[in-house]
């Protein structure tokens, strides 16, 4: 008779602090915006008054148009309509990396049960990828993250790209709501394991009729598994999803460890490709995953093309790896090498630029950008766009020549004036990335 009570004043209370473990522990919120615009509504208030339907925009000042795009979504364990809350965080560290950042919010369990979530997420890419243009964003690279109700929102989105089912006709439609790559902490998977996946010492008794698994499908799960079962993001993993980074803690309370176990052995049995970070002493919180005091002791297992590479102690949980992710997913390369060289003449000059791809992920399009250090310009060019604002020279792709696979490389040219000294660019970025010089 009193079982009930209990259990309902346990899961308000596990509520409550997935609640309160976001980002406000682990990061700090300088200013770090060229501009932010605030509550767009991607669609119409559902209901009228909630916050479930907006979304805040982080635009850069550095690097180059398009930008790529990071989503983010706070988790709450489904109980908020303000997931939006915390991405001012995450654009602090990725705005002056060049990204774009988008803080979504969707409905809560309270306001809509599933697949509302699912829905709400997947109109915002849309209305993102609408709008493109306006913001200057790559409609092409858009990466999502986020953590506990926030990563499972993230590795829906990841692996149900093309899924009519889960679409929706919320805001824009017609447009496509894929994604790029992931990255998600210490997200739910199969919530019907949960309980048997608990720590030793006990946990949250998901099969609660008021659990907030229970609470987003609107059934106890144990009576419902069919609904589960489409809420489960292992579901939809197949060959062609794009690529995920998650993390997890052995020590998480809340969101049993093992379920991000069940969604790595699911990628590798379907043949995808993802990357699993375990941390051993960590609870269920952002701080603990990315302790330094945990660096050196992760396991980090590997998957692609059916194999598995496992590892310790390869991948510390840091905000540059998870950077170097990212722009792996998004064929932005994450290490180049530029060979410049020159012949002159009398008050004129041609340049040859070669980039090579250095790293271990291919490049779709490239933008290349140096500063002349004298009064270089650029009067003509080929293999390349290319335009000069004072002594800022920014070159894109011709079209032809946009992939540079790992080792490979991509050359263009240029006639220029100049008087004096002539002396090389100090500094070649190629898409955002600080490039090794060569002089040739």
């Amino acid at each position: 008779m009193h079982a009930r009570p209990r259990t309902a004043t346990i899961v308000c209370m596990a509520m409550a602090l997935l609640a309160a473990v976001g980002l406000s522990a682990a990061l700090p919120r300088p200013a770090h915006a060229a501009q932010v615009v605030t509550d767009i509504a991607y669609a119409p208030a559902q209901p009228a008054g909630s916050r479930g339907h907006l979304l805040d925009l982080y635009l850069p000042d550095t690097g180059t148009a398009p930008r790529p795009l990071l989503i983010w979504h706070t988790g709450s364990a489904w109980s908020s309509d303000d997931g939006k809350a915390g991405a001012d965080a995450i654009a602090a560290i990725f705005n002056p990396l060049g990204f774009a950042v988008a803080g979504v919010s969707v409905r809560s369990s309270t306001q809509a049960i599933f697949p509302a979530q699912v829905h709400d997420i997947k109109a915002a890419i849309r209305w993102l990828r609408a709008n493109a243009a306006t913001y200057q964003i790559d409609p092409n690279r858009f990466a999502i993250a986020g953590d506990s109700s926030g990563g499972w929102l993230t590795e829906m989105a990841v692996f149900s790209g093309g899924v009519a089912a889960l679409e929706g006709n919320i805001g824009v439609t017609g447009v496509s709501s894929a994604v790029q790559t992931g990255l998600a902490f210490y997200s739910p998977t199969d919530f019907l394991q949960m309980n048997a996946q608990n720590l030793p010492g006990g946990g949250l008794d998901h099969n609660s009729p008021a659990s907030p698994e229970s609470l987003l499908v609107g059934c106890a799960i144990q009576t419902c598994p069919g609904t589960v079962a489409q809420a489960n993001p292992m579901t939809y993993v197949d060959a062609n999803d794009p690529p995920l980074l998650f993390l997890h803690g052995q020590a998480d309370f809340l969101v049993p460890h093992g379920q991000s176990e069940l969604l790595f052995n699911r990628i590798k049995a379907q043949c995808g490709r993802a990357t699993f970070v375990s941390v051993p002493a960590a609870d269920h919180m952002m701080d603990q995953i990315m302790d330094p005091a945990q660096y050196g002791a992760e396991t980090v297992r590997t998957t692609a093309n059916c194999g598995e590479t496992a590892r310790v102690g390869t991948l510390n949980a840091t905000w540059g790896n998870f950077t170097t992710f990212l722009r792996g997913g998004l064929q932005l390369g994450t290490s180049c090498e530029v060979t410049y060289a020159t012949g002159t003449w009398n008050g004129a000059f041609n340049g040859s630029v070669t980039i090579r791809n250095t790293g271990t992920t291919p490049v779709t399009g490239w933008t290349v950008t140096w500063t002349w250090p004298g009064n270089q310009a650029i009067s003509t060019a080929w293999n390349a766009t290319v335009t000069q604002t004072g002594a800022q020279v920014t070159a894109r792709d011709a079209g032809h020549n946009t992939y540079i696979g790992p080792g490979s490389s991509q050359s263009f040219g240029f006639s220029a004036t100049a008087t004096g000294s002539n002396n090389p660019p100090a500094q070649f970025k190629m898409n955002g990335v600080t490039c090794t010089r060569v002089l040739g």
